[in-house]
């Protein structure tokens, strides 16, 4: 029995569903307690257990609220690992495991107890499917770490997806009912705001879904928190914050503690919230916040501003005006926060968004859900839906030490370049290897030390199969599963057309 399953792999939470061989949907529970809901954070505890009968230890791992409520054991706790997978060499010492742990060993751990905890509540006989989701604006590299993470660990991963994207399948009325729509989705969490832009057309029986534009923000509910922390709690309780800080108390500590209160307000539907947290010397201080003062910090961050810039872009990128969006589709537990819903419905206008309907079970789960269900739907052979995305980012070469893009941003995949001119003394000269790049600006001649500018892979050619001297011609094309193929010719005497040589796929982060 096949069974397809959508992982949310967020930076603060972790969401799982499933959809069954029938196209039956369940929210997978991951909480262990009949009490505990759907959600779980995305924290990992080394904890070690001795036996009181033997006097014997050995490492637990723990994953989610029983993690993250152990405040006392943080020399053993990892918590927003996501954004640490950009973070080159990244590390943190775990005392109970004696040695470094790396965040793409965390990811695999947490991974691990995830699998093991989805399987358990199976039926032994099911086939899996899983696909999980990543931001828009993770590299290539950053895309290859998750999935190779997840392989390690057991999980049988056949597509990694960007976030936004996933959430369009989790829509039913727009993939059952739709004649013809323009859809925005608009994917606020943890780390990073995604967007994706979608055309719906209905052929007789046929739903063709084309995703015309993506862009992402690295910034999310994360950046929220210590803007916060540094605007309100660092002016506000000044001498409180610095005495937890002296004590020992990980700045994280103080972060969680303002996640809990900016809930309070804003997905509790509350007012002014108080708090309290203890420091490592047992020393209780107690905060207050209020919707104005974050709302304040918003202000003066400017994030607004960002984002109304990064939809001007995605819908000059799109080719089309924000005038023929015909629905915004909210998803990530940032947006609850009143201030970014507010901003959606002056971008659009209350007939387009009325942020007074929005489901807040829906904007939490539909990534997971949507995950699942394109799984479940890229699977049917006799599927009335045609899908074709988008890939958000630049790709091309580095000459002169400057990136040179050949296909845009945003370009459909399945895209192929017009053939180029490829030097030879361009080429490390041992073994004929050419670098690919991926840049998410839509800038030309970006230098390759501009933070837009990231490696994706190799390719080595083989010089064997060359008769030239100075240059070949090559072409780049993509794929809608994210490899990136990159074909070579020759123009060779008594030829009228250039001779095909040979075509290799970029090895992701190699």
């Amino acid at each position: 029995m096949k069974s397809f399953i959508g992982i949310d792999f967020g930076a603060c939470n972790i969401k799982a569903a499933k959809v069954s061989s029938t196209g039956k949907i369940q929210k997978i529970k991951l909480n262990k307690n009949q009490s505990g809901g759907n959600v779980i954070p995305n924290v990992i505890l080394y904890e070690k257990i001795i036996d009181k009968n033997s006097g014997s230890e050995k490492i637990e791992i723990k994953v989610g609220k029983g993690a993250k409520n152990n405040t006392l054991d943080l020399e053993n706790k990892i918590w927003q690992i996501k954004p640490k997978l950009s973070q080159k060499n990244w590390s943190k010492y775990i005392k109970n495991l004696g040695r470094e742990v790396t965040a793409f060993e965390a990811v695999k751990d947490i991974f691990e107890w995830l699998w093991k905890t989805i399987i358990e509540k199976s039926s032994k006989d099911e086939d899996y499917d899983v696909t999980i989701t990543v931001p828009v604006s993770f590299s290539e590299v950053q895309k290859n770490l998750i999935k190779q993470a997840a392989i390690d660990a057991g999980i049988p991963v056949t597509s990694v997806i960007m976030e936004s994207f996933a959430a369009m399948f989790s829509l039913e009325e727009f993939l059952e009912e739709s004649e013809e729509e323009t859809v925005l989705i608009f994917d606020f969490g943890g780390s990073t705001l995604d967007l994706s832009l979608f055309k719906i057309e209905r052929n007789d029986d046929e739903l063709n879904l084309t995703e015309l534009a993506a862009a992402g923000l690295k910034f999310g509910g994360i950046d929220i928190d210590k803007a916060i922390l540094e605007n309100i709690f660092k002016v506000k309780y000044a001498d409180d914050v610095e005495k937890i800080l002296q004590n020992g108390t990980p700045v994280n500590e103080l972060k969680e503690l303002i996640e809990r209160m900016k809930e309070a307000i804003f997905i509790d539907d509350g007012e002014t919230t108080t708090d309290s947290i203890n420091d490592n010397n047992g020393n209780l201080y107690e905060f207050t916040l209020t919707p104005e003062e974050i709302i304040s910090v918003l202000e003066k961050i400017k994030i607004k501003e960002k984002i109304i810039f990064l939809l001007d872009e995605l819908f000059d990128d799109a080719e089309i005006d924000k005038s023929e969006v015909t629905a915004v589709k909210p998803f990530g537990g940032t947006v609850s926060i009143d201030y970014f819903l507010q901003m959606l419905t002056d971008y659009f206008g209350e007939d387009i968004f009325d942020c007074d309907d929005l489901d807040k079970e829906e904007i939490y789960m539909g990534i997971a859900v949507g995950a699942a269900k394109y799984g479940y739907i890229k699977n049917q052979n006799d599927s009335s839906i045609t899908i074709q995305n988008v890939i958000p980012y630049s790709i091309g070469l580095v000459k002169n030490e400057t990136f040179n893009r050949y296909i845009k941003r945003n370009e459909l995949s399945g895209f192929t370049t017009p053939l180029k001119s490829l030097l030879i003394s361009e080429l490390e000269k041992n073994n004929w290897r050419v670098s690919v790049y991926q840049s998410f600006s839509n800038e030309f001649d970006l230098p390759l030390e501009n933070e837009e500018v990231v490696f994706i892979g190799d390719v080595e050619l083989d010089k064997n199969l060359y008769t030239v001297n100075d240059a070949v011609l090559f072409n780049l094309r993509t794929d809608g599963v994210g490899k990136i193929y990159f074909k070579t010719f020759e123009l060779q005497p008594e030829k009228d057309e250039p001779v095909f040589v040979e075509e290799k796929i970029v090895k992701v982060g190699g």
